[in-house]
């Protein structure tokens, strides 16, 4: 008898939006049959017929801004958090024909529908930040009326991601880190006999999961040579158990990082959402008075990630890290040449260059490329005209270090340890460091120009408020910015009498000077998100990081 030759079919993926920057697709889910994909952006939710590419708008109240969690098994009914407002959120049912929304429960958000329907978990808002959508404290299971809801994880010192159902309804999976994101896992639990165990240990893990019919396990590892830029789909076997039984299979690679992932009820057919967009760095022009932009452009022209952190003494170029050459590096690029200068090179990553306070070297942090627990970090120092490096001091995740300007010789360095941020004085010379460490809860930072004080923004719920901490004493602080809850991160201006800082929400960023006594001028508003702005030496220019992403729904098949 003759035999037909197997059949090798290729993994296929479909892009099935093309949003702009300007308008991303921030959720998106497949219908249980695979026909539809629901999905929204900043101007609503949609439904599109996949095979014809047919988009109809789904019928909302308005200013009834959700996203789309997951399908109902009947395929009519939409599960979907609202962000109510800072802090709050709330799920809802949404009928895909129209009519009044159902809400199913409050404080909650990320939830995942059971197999049978019977059932809903979710997890509890974390922080006011686009993280409150994809991380919480706690998860919850209700009925998928909103009824009997109760609490089945609970951990202070963790964070838990959106939670997965396994095929019989019976276990949930989750992703699970630290505060600091050192140590990432995925746990599977018995809700139902509260039994918990952990099936995967990476610190590459993000909290992306799906747990297809058949028991296989999808989730996404990020990419360890390009920083938070790339990341791919892998396949595990679970057992009834819920240990892994085969080694995991990849089943997707390229650029951009994957934040939600769904399925069709027969598996076959996987729904993600994959952005594309690095950080970039621009020059901004201040007028006379400091309080507006009148120019504005991109300095770095390629599409690597690029962060400025410092400037030269002569203020003629930027200093910054980029990935160009796979790993990151440091780079100097003047204001008025499109190509920039490599510095320093390693086999490390090498990150936030900064001028030491005499302007004659730069410090930089060198880190492994695997991030581990206690990751071992190091502060270099290299002649800011070029030559060899000298090591100034070694700690564990180290991740800011600035100086302050002559006559001051003041130099700061920050470490992660645990759920809190220990902030160090030391000697650019010798690397000792000088009296104890300034502790802070999870925060962004910037020295004074006179090395006096750190003006600190917490990381998390921030109502627009900037501490004051004073770097030889504990005396502190607080300024509050009326009307600009949202605040990211601060850096000084150059004669020490203002700030700048970021803003953001939902919608789009802005970039702040904030005056000493509250005033507020906008210098730039984008739908981009804008990171920081460090100042030239003479304040007239602005080294601005801003990142341009483009979110859209992929579609993947025949991946097993």
């Amino acid at each position: 008898m003759w035999r037909l030759p197997l059949q090798h079919t290729d993994i296929t993926e479909r892009k099935l939006t093309s949003n702009s920057s300007e308008n991303s697709v921030n959720s998106a889910a497949v219908s249980p049959d695979g026909k539809y994909l629901a999905y929204s952006d900043n101007t609503g939710v949609y439904l599109k017929l996949i095979r014809t590419g047919e988009v109809h708008p789904v019928p909302l109240p308005a200013n009834f801004s959700v996203r789309v969690d997951d399908w109902f098994p009947d395929g009519s009914h939409l599960l979907v958090s609202r962000k109510d407002e800072p802090g709050k959120a709330s799920l809802w049912n949404i009928s895909v024909f129209g009519g009044s929304p159902r809400r199913l429960a409050d404080g909650a958000s990320g939830g995942s529908v059971s197999p049978n329907g019977a059932h809903i978990s979710f997890h509890r808002v974390y922080v006011t930040t686009p993280l409150d959508y994809w991380l919480g404290r706690e998860i919850w299971i209700m009925h998928s009326d909103g009824t009997d809801a109760v609490k089945v994880v609970a951990d202070n010192g963790w964070l838990v991601g959106k939670p997965t159902w396994s095929p019989d309804g019976k276990r949930i999976a989750y992703f699970r880190t630290k505060l600091d994101w050192t140590t990432r896992s995925v746990e599977v639990n018995e809700w139902q006999d509260a039994r918990a165990e952990t099936v995967l240990s990476d610190n590459l893990l993000t909290p992306v999961l799906r747990w297809l019919p058949d028991g296989h396990l999808i989730y996404v590892l990020a990419n360890e040579e390009n920083w938070n830029q790339g990341s791919s789909l892998w396949m595990v076997p679970l057992q009834q158990s819920g240990k892994t039984s085969a080694p995991s299979k990849r089943i997707t690679q390229g650029n951009g990082s994957i934040t939600q992932i769904n399925g069709t009820a027969d598996g076959k057919k996987l729904i993600f959402l994959r952005d594309n967009g690095a950080p970039t760095a621009y020059i901004g022009t201040l007028a006379a008075d400091g309080t507006t932009l009148i120019a504005y452009k991109r300095l770095t022209l390629d599409e690597s990630v690029s962060i400025p952190t410092s400037w030269t003494s002569d203020g003629s170029a930027v200093l910054f890290s980029s990935d160009r050459n796979g790993t990151p590096e440091i780079f100097k690029q003047a204001t008025d040449q499109p190509l920039a200068e490599n510095l320093v090179t390693a086999p490390e990553q090498l990150l936030i260059p900064r001028v030491t306070y005499d302007g004659l070297e730069l410090l930089y942090i060198s880190t492994p490329k695997s991030v581990t627990p206690g990751n071992p970090s190091s502060i270099f120092a290299v002649p800011i005209g070029g030559g060899t490096s000298r090591l100034v001091l070694k700690d564990v995740n180290i991740w800011n270090v600035q100086c302050a300007r002559l006559p001051s010789t003041v130099c700061m360095y920050s470490t992660t340890k645990g759920n809190v941020v220990e902030t160090y004085r030391f000697d650019v010379k010798s690397g000792k460091s000088t009296g104890p460490a300034q502790i802070d809860p999870p925060c962004n930072w910037s020295l004074s120009p006179d090395g006096s004080q750190r003006a600190v923004i917490p990381v998390g719920v921030n109502e627009g408020t900037i501490q004051f901490r004073s770097t030889s004493s504990d005396k502190r602080h607080d300024l509050v910015v009326k009307g600009w809850s949202g605040l990211s991160s601060v850096d000084w201006s150059v004669d020490g009498k203002s700030l700048l800082l970021a803003w953001h929400n939902r919608r789009e960023s802005a970039l702040l000077k904030v005056a000493l006594d509250g005033k507020v001028s906008v210098l730039l508003r984008s739908s981009n998100f804008i990171a920081f702005a460090i100042p030239s030496p003479d304040g007239r220019l602005l080294a601005i990081s801003e990142v341009s992403v483009a979110k859209n729904a992929w579609q993947i098949e025949n991946f097993r």
